[in-house]
């Protein structure tokens, strides 16, 4: 793994280890690498929602309700 590593400790019960320690096993990879790439996605998915809300917050372009229902209607009446 070419970049810089920190080193950390978390508890986990017993339970949650010996699954975790299969998981591992089962998948041929560290238990380690099993919880950077979990913390990873962890990270990756608040990044996602933050970048959501701020494109549902952008109101550039966009129309009311009540100017796009008036939209409809006129159609409506063109049809």
């Amino acid at each position: 793994m070419g970049t810089d590593l920190k080193r950390t400790t978390i508890f986990l019960t017993a339970e949650q280890h010996e699954r975790l320690r299969r998981l591992a096993f089962e998948r041929r990879t560290s238990m380690a690498k099993l919880l950077r790439d979990a913390a990873l996605e962890i990270l990756e998915d608040e990044e996602d929602v933050r970048e959501g809300l701020k494109a549902l917050s952008d109101e550039e372009g966009t129309i009311s309700w009540a100017q796009y229902q008036q939209g409809r209607q006129e159609r409506r009446g063109e049809l």
